[in-house]
């Protein structure tokens, strides 16, 4: 049977949006990221959420308190989202989720 499991972390980023009326100017958001996998039970767990908790923080550690363009050249929530997928599924993972919320009534996501 195929179960999926999630953990979510936060961070506090700046960012801009090249060529956007609003949002070209240096900000900030306290950004959520929720990340569900999918695989068989073994042993009673799809991965440990510890395992999975310790993935997502090391990649979203990078981005904490520093400005995303420096990694994301336009750092839209869609594109922080496809980055995160990205550097989950390198790292093996069989995900099927990813959401980046940067406020509580705005995000991106990616369902599989």
């Amino acid at each position: 049977m195929r179960v999926v499991v999630g953990v979510s972390e936060t961070f506090s980023a700046a960012h801009f949006i090249p060529g956007h009326w609003k949002c070209g100017k240096v900000h900030g958001h306290n950004f959520k990221v929720e990340v569900e996998v999918e695989g068989e039970v073994k042993n009673g767990m799809v991965i440990d959420f510890y395992e999975l908790k310790k993935i997502l923080k090391k990649i979203v550690d990078k981005y904490d308190h520093d400005l995303l363009n420096k990694y994301i050249e336009n750092s839209t929530s869609e594109n922080i989202c496809m980055e995160i997928f990205n550097q989950l599924r390198e790292r093996g993972l069989n995900v099927v989720r990813v959401r980046v919320s940067e406020s509580p009534d705005k995000w991106a996501e990616i369902r599989l």
